[in-house]
């Protein structure tokens, strides 16, 4: 044991020996009286006391040596008392936590402490840190003078770490919550994946990818045939690796793994496989070629884990993390915490997955619909657009079309079916066969309505949906207009005159009760109209009048190409922060077309027939 055993000066304890044998002449002798007794039981007492109290007790002199020290701090220290005895407190436990500068402290200012120390002494066995609670005063002689410091000291290890375990589970338990809500606090597939990126990085990886099964592209997963088809949804990394970390991969394409590699039999198992060696083997599983291999060891990534990602053993993705350069290896632990947050982020990633389908799916049967190939008779330009709401919405009812009739006209249709997703768009669907039908059978736009309201009701569609028809005759310079329950459309004059027409209103189709009108205005070449569902116009925070006022204030100069217009009506109009789907319909005449001088379809007397909205 280092350090010299000396013999410290005072000695201000008898040892064990010295008062027995005094204790032993007091009792002999017959000129002691009763004060002296009592004050050598007094004294015999509180040494008994210091010798079987069950926490360690020690006096220490003004040099940090040991004086006096308990059996019970001999067995916590591992050192026979006398071993102790007249050597520093360093010498005797080198590997406590500045245990000496605090006593040291205690003698300079006479301020008792209390604090806990942690460490190991000759005692330890596992090479595991103990944790001790001592409380520390400073002795002092009968003048004043500083003789050292005494301490009563009792182990805390057991406490502290059973403290430790709940602190970890509690913050265990924490982060599992934060994973699940955190993921399924959005539908959005791209949100739902980058939540869970940003908590493992740089918490617990310098990099985290996380990807989707691709239905489409993994017929059968995992499968001894077909490869797996994985699409990176979402990546988080360190500062120090946002750069070198590109090639391994960038959002949103596709990662293929061969059948029978070791990402399938992750996803297969649905168990973590953890690599925790740069060696060659460990790089060919994490890379998928040579190139990317080099460059993880370029990188310095020397160990990682594949999680998997599935609900009720339906494989849903899969995440990689890694660390790299003086980052600590990764370890089985590490795989069991992860596997246990991936687990719990697995739930809300999968719904997102499953809304995005129906979504994409959803929105793409509404575009199959609105592509149909439309044209347009002569002198007649046109642009639709269909804007889906937000991310968070399901797809709706609304739709536009434009069809050629004969005679030089072209009809033009914008329609809103009530409510959304998947049932709105197949009513939608059926509204516009029907209305397309009708359309080259029917002489008129309300004539049209008309049949198509007692088809809806021969049909029984259990949606409502409202319409605004136009019947463009560039010939005769004019429109005929129907309207069952829509937003009015907007004419845009060759001179830039801007006219919101007051058209008469019926009850929308589907409803029983429409009696439907037609209205015709001049429609003089270069003239503009636009026609929109009312989710171009409606807010929240407003009422419809200042919506359709907005609409009839827009700044259209009718000589533009129609792509620019469109970009006036988004710009000013702004749909991304509707919250129902928009659809919009442009057109303009151009000069009347020849061979339009026989139009049995027209009634006479039609052309101003009504009065209309004054120009704005």
């Amino acid at each position: 044991m280092p350090g010299d055993q000396v013999q410290p000066d005072p000695r201000m304890l008898l040892t064990q020996t010295e008062l027995a044998a005094l204790a032993d002449a007091v009792r002999r002798s017959e000129n002691v009286g009763e004060s002296a007794e009592r004050l050598l039981d007094e004294l015999t007492l509180a040494r008994g006391l210091l010798d079987h109290c069950p926490a360690g007790i020690a006096v220490l002199d003004g040099e940090l040596r040991y004086l006096y020290l308990n059996d019970a701090l001999a067995r916590l220290n591992g050192v026979p008392a006398a071993e102790h005895l007249g050597r520093r407190l360093r010498d005797v436990l080198p590997d406590l936590e500045a245990s000496e500068q605090l006593l040291a402290k205690v003698l300079r200012t006479g301020v008792p402490q209390v604090i806990t120390v942690g460490g190991q002494t000759p005692a330890d066995t596992t090479g595991d840190n103990r944790w001790w609670l001592g409380a520390y005063h400073r002795l002092s002689g009968p003048s004043g003078e500083v003789l050292g410091v005494a301490g009563v000291v009792m182990e805390v290890t057991d406490a502290l770490r059973g403290r430790e375990d709940l602190v970890r589970a509690r913050n265990r338990m924490a982060l599992l919550d934060e994973a699940n809500r955190s993921t399924g606090a959005t539908l959005d597939l791209g949100q739902a994946c980058q939540a869970l990126a940003d908590l493992l990085v740089p918490r617990f990886a310098d990099y985290a990818a996380v990807d989707v099964v691709d239905p489409e592209g993994t017929p059968q997963v995992p499968s001894d045939r077909y490869p797996l088809r994985l699409r990176r949804i979402a990546l988080a990394t360190t500062p120090e690796l946002a750069e070198v970390s590109s090639p391994l991969g960038l959002l949103g394409e596709f990662v293929v793994y061969p059948a029978g590699s070791p990402m399938a039999h992750v996803l297969a198992d649905r168990r973590p496989l953890v690599l925790t060696h740069p060696a060659d083997e460990a790089m060919r599983q994490f890379a998928l070629s040579p190139e990317r291999k080099e460059h993880f060891r370029r990188m310095g990534a020397h160990s990682g884990i594949y999680l998997p990602l599935a609900v009720d053993e339906e494989p849903v993705g899969a995440v990689i993390v890694f660390r790299a350069g003086d980052s600590a290896r990764l370890t089985d632990a590490d795989a069991e915490l992860l596997g246990d947050l991936t687990d719990r982020a697995a739930t809300g990633i999968a719904h997102a997955v499953r809304y995005t389908r129906e979504h994409e799916t959803a929105l793409e049967m509404q575009r199959a619909f609105l592509n149909t190939p439309t044209v347009t008779g002569p002198g007649v330009e046109t642009l639709g657009r269909y804007l889906p709401a937000g991310a968070g919405a399901e797809v709706g009812g609304d739709w536009f079309d434009t069809l050629a009739l004969p005679h030089g006209r072209t009809l033009l249709v914008v329609g809103d079916v009530m409510g959304h997703g998947i049932r709105a768009a197949a009513a939608m669907s059926e509204y516009r066969s029907v209305l397309r039908t009708l359309a080259v059978q029917s002489s008129t736009p309300d004539f049209i309505l008309l049949q198509a309201e007692r088809t809806a009701l021969t049909l029984e569609l259990d949606r409502v949906a409202t319409c605004l028809l136009a019947l463009l005759d560039p010939g005769r310079q004019c429109a005929t207009f129907s309207n069952a329950g829509h937003v009015p459309p907007l004419l845009v004059a060759p001179d830039g005159t801007r006219t919101l027409l007051g058209l008469p209103v019926a009850p929308p189709l589907g409803v029983g009760l429409g009696s439907f009108s037609a209205t015709t205005v001049p429609l003089p070449p270069g003239s503009v109209l636009l026609l929109c569902t009312d989710g171009l116009i409606e807010r929240r925070d407003r009422d419809i009048e200042t919506g359709l006022t907005t609409l009839a204030d827009l700044p259209i100069d009718p000589a533009a190409p129609l792509p620019t217009l469109l970009e006036t009506v988004t710009t000013h109009l702004d749909p991304s922060t509707s919250e129902d789907d928009v659809a919009i319909l442009l057109a303009r005449t151009g000069p009347p077309p020849p061979h339009t001088d026989h139009l049995p379809w027209l009634p006479q007397g039609w052309l101003g027939e009504r009065d209309l909205m004054p120009p704005r």
